[in-house]
């Protein structure tokens, strides 16, 4: 932090859309007909306040720096009519996403037609890729099917044992090979630091391929369905297949242990016992199990059930013997071990539960589907349709939810109201999963018996012929295993050829958004535009940050948030982020690093209106602590996505910081539907600083500013102030400096959550405490100003909140403002501010100080005198 005795000083205006960017243009006129806008040293925006930020920054630099524009700010200045008129631009685009309203506005049908092709071309990328992982059930099934009589011509017959045994001994190695790893990894006995990502690599993933492969060797031991009744003559089956488990799983074990430790075989004299009696175990259970679902429910059910429930049947035997192996071996394994096992036994159960359920989804619940008539058929995709334009829908209102959590007594109710809301969110999210997925593997159904291949060999061909895509059970038991291979790979490489033709970044919400913003608020002080006539669109109105270091005072810090949903610091679980700011020097946050924004994001390096466009990217699949897997997936599929993926500006990314966006939407795509960001990758998401903290204070006490003013103007209607605690608590935490609110500034009942005296005040001054951090330095102060209505404002204003109860806090969702809303915001701020300054003389007191200083002995002291009297009447 900087201990320099100057004092520096800064404006931070709120996210909160549209409602913060008008309410902050009220103040900053304010400030500005008082001289102190010229003061600050620091502007820092947050979303919506970006979009004021940014307009006040473009035309600071046109116009040669802020003195040329603080007059013209001044609400009774004329501007000439051959200069640009930048207030008067912006109540032009108040809606600035689509300036002309009505349904057949182009403005309108221009955002349906860019919102559809966008989702479409993403779509191409991404249903493929889903529909290739969708694969993998029908293909363990089609290799299980193979135990069918029917499915061998003369060939393949006799390359049946041969196949069964080379099956058998690659299942073998695989076991082996997971179990090797298992040992090297186990803290008390390898001893080998390994990752996350290596153990699923080298441990859990062998281990599971070997599940697969025994699950089809004991397909093809068995021969076939409940059809098939001749299969179990042969009564001595289960007593040899018991023998086949117990010693396959035990020569697995100890060819993994004596590869393992080769010179030190006896030096651990209980370890190869246990494992030997926990192997025998899993080759008992392992061998029950297949007996089980060969002998017992194969009588009742087809191959998808066995498909679906194998699998899971044999890892669940496994890890029973693991449980075994734990308790043989509890002399010799410590704590870190059962721990390091416990932590391999979940992501067993992880797998268990993913690939039932999505076996479930591909193989059975397509056939109930069909069972219902037509009119249930609809309704059911209906209902899926819907719910995922609800899912869409309610993830730009997420954050909102959230707030209820934080109500309590009087808000209870609303609170509860919050919480049934998000877990309705839920419930639509999961029946468009479901119906989604069920409809996807329809699809692959009417396309494999669209185009069905013909060939002699039967391991490659398929007997779809006359079979209809939607009979689910003959199409899946009719389908070859080289069928399925090819369509598989078929999907992959479509999928990934896409991938890297489809810009992720150009084609999502993102750039739509951006293009409008720039119009709004950076096109407001273009003096000459070149206007597309068609498009209404100009080339010229965006800037690039790295011009802004000629702008002069205050420096613009535009904050975003750099998502962590699977990020690796525990203390970070709740924020799932952490900040990252643009500025005309650089783009990156303390911890990572920084680059210089001349270069960083693409040619040219990052623009102002790039910046502004993320900083206010609020609906995004990955959204800091208000991310949600299955809403983050649904919002990928629909493609409602405001941010942005860019280069790591830390070392992972010292290839790819200067790229605009990734090479290809692969990777990006998988991370941002499942929660997979972190930063560590070359690529990084980022969108709303709201999403980490939505003030802009948590970057200006960084820098050690001692004089700070933040315009709250986020929606917060029931006054708990949740961004202003967010902000305050991560502070503390991360800086190590308190902000307080003394009493004689909060008085009352509710002091300490209401720092606003319960509506009875529009501003707060509180101390910034840098001297707790450093004895050496000074402390600094807070004026927080949020919009309050208090009954004396302007009758305009008065009047438009009896017709618009919920004005000054009305939804972040609405950002389409008409010509009175904007006004009343507007007016609201100027007014809050005017009377702020009343009696005020910047001549005789002029500065921060002397302004701090008239806020706190006559503003906010009328404030409490008259608090006093209102209670001494009483």
């Amino acid at each position: 932090m900087d201990k320099q005795e100057a004092p520096l000083s800064a404006l931070c205006i709120s996210g909160g859309g549209i409602r913060s960017a008008t309410f902050a243009l009220g103040i900053v006129q304010g400030l500005a007909e008082k001289g102190l806008l010229g003061r600050f040293d620091y502007l820092s925006t947050v979303s919506g306040g970006g979009y004021l930020g940014g307009w006040l920054t473009a035309w600071k630099l046109r116009a040669g720096g802020i003195d040329k524009v603080q007059p013209k700010l001044c609400t009774t200045t004329e501007i000439p009519e051959h200069e640009p008129d930048p207030v008067q631009h912006l109540r032009e685009y108040n809606n600035y996403l689509s300036p002309k309203l009505g349904f057949f506005s182009s403005d309108t049908w221009t955002l349906v037609a860019t919102v559809t092709r966008n989702m479409f071309l993403n779509w191409l990328v991404l249903v493929p890729l889903l529909a290739f992982a969708l694969m993998l059930p029908r293909l363990i099934l089609s290799l299980a099917i193979l135990g069918e009589p029917e499915w061998y011509q003369n060939q393949i017959q006799d390359m049946k044992h041969g196949l069964g045994l080379g099956l058998a001994i690659a299942a073998g190695v695989l076991l082996a090979i997971g179990i090797y790893n298992a040992l090297k990894y186990l803290p008390g006995v390898g001893k080998q630091d390994h990752s996350q990502s290596d153990f699923l690599r080298y441990c859990l993933g062998p281990i599971i391929c070997a599940c697969l492969a025994f699950i089809t060797l004991e397909a093809w031991v068995t021969g076939g369905d409940a059809t098939h009744p001749e299969r179990f003559s042969d009564s001595t089956l289960p007593y040899r297949q018991l023998v086949e488990w117990v010693t396959g799983a035990c020569l697995a074990g100890w060819i993994a242990y004596f590869a393992r430790f080769p010179k030190k075989v006896l030096t651990k004299p209980r370890l190869l016992p246990g494992l030997t009696c926990a192997l025998a175990l899993a080759g008992i259970s392992t061998a029950s199990c297949a007996w089980l679902l060969s002998h017992k429910l194969l009588l009742y059910m087809h191959w998808p059930v066995f498909v679906t429930v194998g699998p899971p049947l044999l890892l669940l035997s496994l890890a029973l013997a693991v449980t075994l192996f734990v308790g043989l071996t509890s002399i010799i394994l410590n704590d870190e071990d059962r721990e390091w096992l416990s932590r391999a036994g979940a992501w067993l159960l992880l797998f268990v539960v993913i690939w039932t359920g999505s076996s479930a989804l591909v193989l059975l619940a397509p056939t109930g589907l069909m069972k219902f008539g037509p009119r249930l058929r609809s309704a059911f995709g209906a209902a899926g349709g819907l719910g995922g334009i609800i899912t869409a829908l309610g993830g730009f209102g997420l954050g909102k939810h959230k707030e209820k959590d934080s109500q309590k007594d009087g808000n209870a109710k609303q609170g509860a109201v919050g919480n049934l809301l998000m877990l309705a969110l839920q419930v639509a999210a999961l029946i468009f999963v479901v119906v989604f997925l069920t409809g996807l593997s329809l699809l692959t159904n009417w396309l494999l018996t669209a185009l069905r291949l013909h060939t002699q060999w039967t391991l490659l061909g398929s007997r779809l012929a006359g079979i209809h895509w939607s009979n689910h059970p003959k199409v899946l038991e009719n389908t070859g295993v080289g069928t399925i291979l090819i369509f598989a790979a078929s999907f992959m490489v479509f999928g990934w050829i896409m991938a890297r033709f489809i810009n992720i970044n150009k084609f999502s919400l993102h750039a739509m958004y951006r293009e409008r913003l720039i119009r709004a608020y950076l096109g407001a002080s273009n003096p000459a535009p070149e206007i597309n006539r068609f498009t209404g669109f100009c080339e010229n109105d965006n800037l690039y940050m790295s011009a802004l270091k000629d702008a002069g005072k205050p420096f613009h810090v535009v904050n975003t948030t750099l998502n962590l949903v699977a990020g690796k610091r525990l203390a970070w679980q709740q924020r799932k982020a952490e900040p990252f700011t643009v500025s005309a020097l650089h783009c990156g946050n303390s911890r990572l690093g920084f680059r210089s924004s001349a270069e960083y994001g693409g040619r040219g390096g990052m623009s102002l209106g790039t910046a502004i466009t993320i900083s206010g990217a609020a609906a995004s699949p990955n959204m800091g602590y208000y991310s949600s897997p299955l809403v983050g997936f649904i919002m990928t599929l629909f493609n409602a996505r405001l941010g942005a993926w860019l280069g790591n500006p830390g070392d992972t990314g010292k290839d790819t910081w200067r790229h605009e966006g990734p090479n290809s939407a692969v990777n990006s795509l998988v991370r941002e539907a499942f929660g997979l960001t972190n930063d560590t990758s070359p690529y990084v998401y980022l969108s709303d600083g709201g999403h980490f903290e939505n003030l802009g204070l948590y970057e200006m006490v960084k820098r050690g500013c001692r004089l700070v003013v933040v315009i709250d103007g986020a929606a917060d209607g029931e006054f708990a102030y949740k961004d202003f605690g967010n902000a305050l608590r991560k502070i503390r935490i991360d800086m190590k400096v308190p902000i307080e609110f003394s009493s004689e500034h909060t008085p009352g009942e509710n002091a300490l959550m209401h720092p606003m005296l319960e509506k009875k005040k529009r501003c707060s001054l509180a101390t910034i405490r840098y001297k707790d951090l450093d004895p050496q330095r000074k402390n600094g102060y807070l004026l927080y100003i949020k919009p309050m209505l208090l009954g004396n404002e302007p009758p305009d204003v008065c009047s438009y909140h009896a017709l618009n109860p919920a004005f000054p806090h009305q939804s972040t969702g609405d950002q389409w403002f008409d010509e009175s809303q904007t006004e009343s915001y507007r007016m609201l701020a100027y007014h809050t501010l005017k009377e702020m300054c009343d009696g005020w003389n910047p001549e005789q007191n002029a500065g921060f100080e002397g302004f701090i200083n008239h806020v706190e002995n006559n503003y906010l002291k009328d404030i409490r005198r008259a608090a006093a009297a209102a209670g001494a009447g009483k």
